[in-house]
């Protein structure tokens, strides 16, 4: 219940259009059951009038309250949905919003530890499902409750019974029912999340390995377990879908049996004349109509697990602890850029080996150093540390004369360029791609950095030059031109310490000589720290270290083969 009560605070900064959503709501109904009331009424008022004195009786003034009715009820209705759903879109894009800010400080220590698929899943369908929240459960039940009290005071001024045995059945069709079946469903519910998740993260691992399923002519099997987990998700659905049902049944059987109780307790009213036969059409078509109040309620009461699961699910991941805090006192940017790596420790958890044990290096400015060694040895750790993606367990790292840790991330991180074995190339423009680098850089300036990559005479051949769509990871284009573009991106930064983890990963070997030889002409007046197994790209180092056991190892010539595997 605490998740959804923080998710209803979020819904106070559209209070305004919530509750203007929920007075026209309240006004639709009150004008629906008004309309079957007035419109009872006047049937049987004529039927009456008919067989007395029908000059008498004043048709003029119902028909028109009833015109009226109905044009309030439809106009009410439409700008009701168009309020309630412009205040749950403004509510879910400030969720989204709120969800993004709080991934950013578990970007990438925390967010390595979930599935991207179910990340996926909970940005979008978990979100989604918080609309129910206002539109499904608090609107319903707030216009279902106050409409049964508005009911109840009418009713009773025609008999306290009517309204007592009125007001009793709505509280069981719309209370005792629905939580009745929502018990019986609850566990269904709450692994409906769950299953759905779980179905989308096989379906994109599916879609995302499939050349390699064919290859190895594993696909039949992956979509056999597909299937096997769409039919547990079909199957739950079948039995929460069941006990709606049976629900719906029961709300409509009691609705029923309210409306014959209250015929009765009408006709003995008029037997003993207490109500006048127009007054028993009144009370039988409002109590027929206040029943569509809590028609929607077993719905409501249904989802509220759904959406309990949902809210549990995205606040699970916004809770979690950050790898790293920053600074509650940031100091100035840095002014120079010599690092130094003090006794350095780390490892991911305390039941975990140490990747990096008592490590110390100094990196005067414009020193380009080299780290080789096998797979899995701590190379990336020692770069992610670094970037401050984690702090050391023991020690710290400085620079220009202060620890890392206290500078704002974004002071330090603009002080670096990175170049990972797989950078991010978003679905966009090769200018829009650029850009990221730097949000202000000028045509001509584009331009430049395109040149000195070597991607220029390439993009001037394109139709639409920069404006070229490189699609989602940049499959459009090359291994080695994604590189390149690459490099433009960190040529354009222009950062003094670069740091580079496999920068030839997976090129041929004369992209890997050009992609070296554009490095080594950006590079010449800034530090380097380069990982990597290939010994064509230490050219750009003049010192080289091997890590073994966690420990650097400073290499001579004759030893470099041996620690790059």
């Amino acid at each position: 219940m605490t998740d959804l009560v923080f998710f209803f605070k979020l819904f106070a900064s559209q209070r305004w259009w919530c509750a203007s959503g929920l007075l026209l709501s309240l006004l639709s109904s009150f004008a629906s059951i008004a309309l079957l009331t007035l419109s009872g009424w006047f049937i049987t008022s004529s039927a009456i009038a008919g067989l007395g004195d029908a000059l008498a009786f004043n048709f003029m003034l119902p028909a028109a309250q009833i015109r009226a009715l109905a044009i309030t009820r439809t106009l009410s209705r439409y700008t009701e949905r168009l309020l309630t759903h412009e205040a749950t879109f403004r509510v879910l894009a400030n969720i989204r919003s709120w969800f993004f800010q709080s991934l950013i400080p578990l970007t990438p220590g925390r967010l390595a530890l979930w599935r991207s698929a179910d990340l996926l899943s909970r940005i979008t369908s978990d979100i989604d499902a918080l609309d129910a929240l206002y539109l499904r459960i608090s609107a319903p039940i707030f216009v279902a409750f106050t409409g049964m009290l508005l009911i109840t005071v009418f009713l009773c001024s025609y008999s306290t019974a009517l309204g007592g045995t009125n007001l009793v059945m709505l509280l069981i069709t719309s209370v005792c029912i629905p939580w009745i079946f929502s018990w019986l469903a609850m566990d269904k519910w709450q692994s409906q999340l769950t299953l759905a998740s779980n179905f989308r993260i096989r379906q994109i691992d599916m879609l995302q390995g499939l050349y390699d399923l064919l290859a190895y002519q594993a696909y039949e099997k992956s979509s056999q377990l597909l299937t096997e987990c769409s039919n547990r998700l079909i199957n739950n659905q079948r039995s929460i879908n069941q006990l709606t049902a049976l629900s719906a049944a029961f709300t409509q059987f009691l609705s029923q049996l309210s409306w014959l109780v209250i015929l009765v307790i009408a006709a003995l009213l008029f037997n003993n004349k207490q109500l006048s036969h127009t007054d028993v059409a009144i009370v039988i078509f409002c109590v027929l109509a206040s029943f569509e109040l809590v028609q929607t309620l077993p719905l409501a009461i249904q989802a509220f697990t759904k959406i309990q699961t949902a809210a549990q699910r995205i606040r699970q991941i916004s809770q979690t602890a950050p790898s790293i805090l920053e600074p509650q006192k940031a100091i100035e940017k840095p002014a120079g850029y010599n690092l130094q790596i003090n006794d350095v420790s780390f490892r991911y958890s305390t039941e975990s080996n140490w990747v990096l044990n008592n490590v110390t290096l100094d990196i005067p400015y414009g020193d380009k150093i080299g780290l080789v060694g096998a797979s899995g040895i701590g190379k990336s750790t020692f770069l992610h540390l670094l970037l401050r993606y984690f702090d050391p367990v023991q020690g710290e790292i400085v620079l220009n004369h202060q620890a890392i840790k206290n500078y704002q991330t974004d002071d330090l991180l603009a002080c670096i360029g990175f170049m990972s074995q797989r950078n991010q190339l978003f679905a966009a423009s090769i200018k829009d791609n650029l850009l990221i680098a730097k949000p202000d850089a000028t045509s001509a300036e584009l331009l430049v950095a395109l040149q000195e990559s070597g991607l220029a005479e390439l993009v001037q051949k394109l139709p639409n030059g920069l404006e070229t769509w490189i699609g989602e990871n940049g499959v459009k284009i090359s291994g080695g031109e994604a590189r390149r573009l690459t490099l433009a991106r960190l040529y354009l930064k222009n950062a003094p310490i670069w740091i580079l983890d496999e920068p030839t990963e997976g090129l041929d070997a004369q992209t890997e000589q050009e992609v070296l030889t554009a490095l080594m002409r950006f590079t010449k007046d800034k530090t380097v720290i380069l990982s990597t197994h290939k010994p064509a790209s230490l050219a750009l180092v003049d010192r080289i270290y091997g890590i073994q056991a966690g420990c650097l190892v400073k290499l001579s010539t004759g030893e470099i083969e041996t620690f790059c595997v």
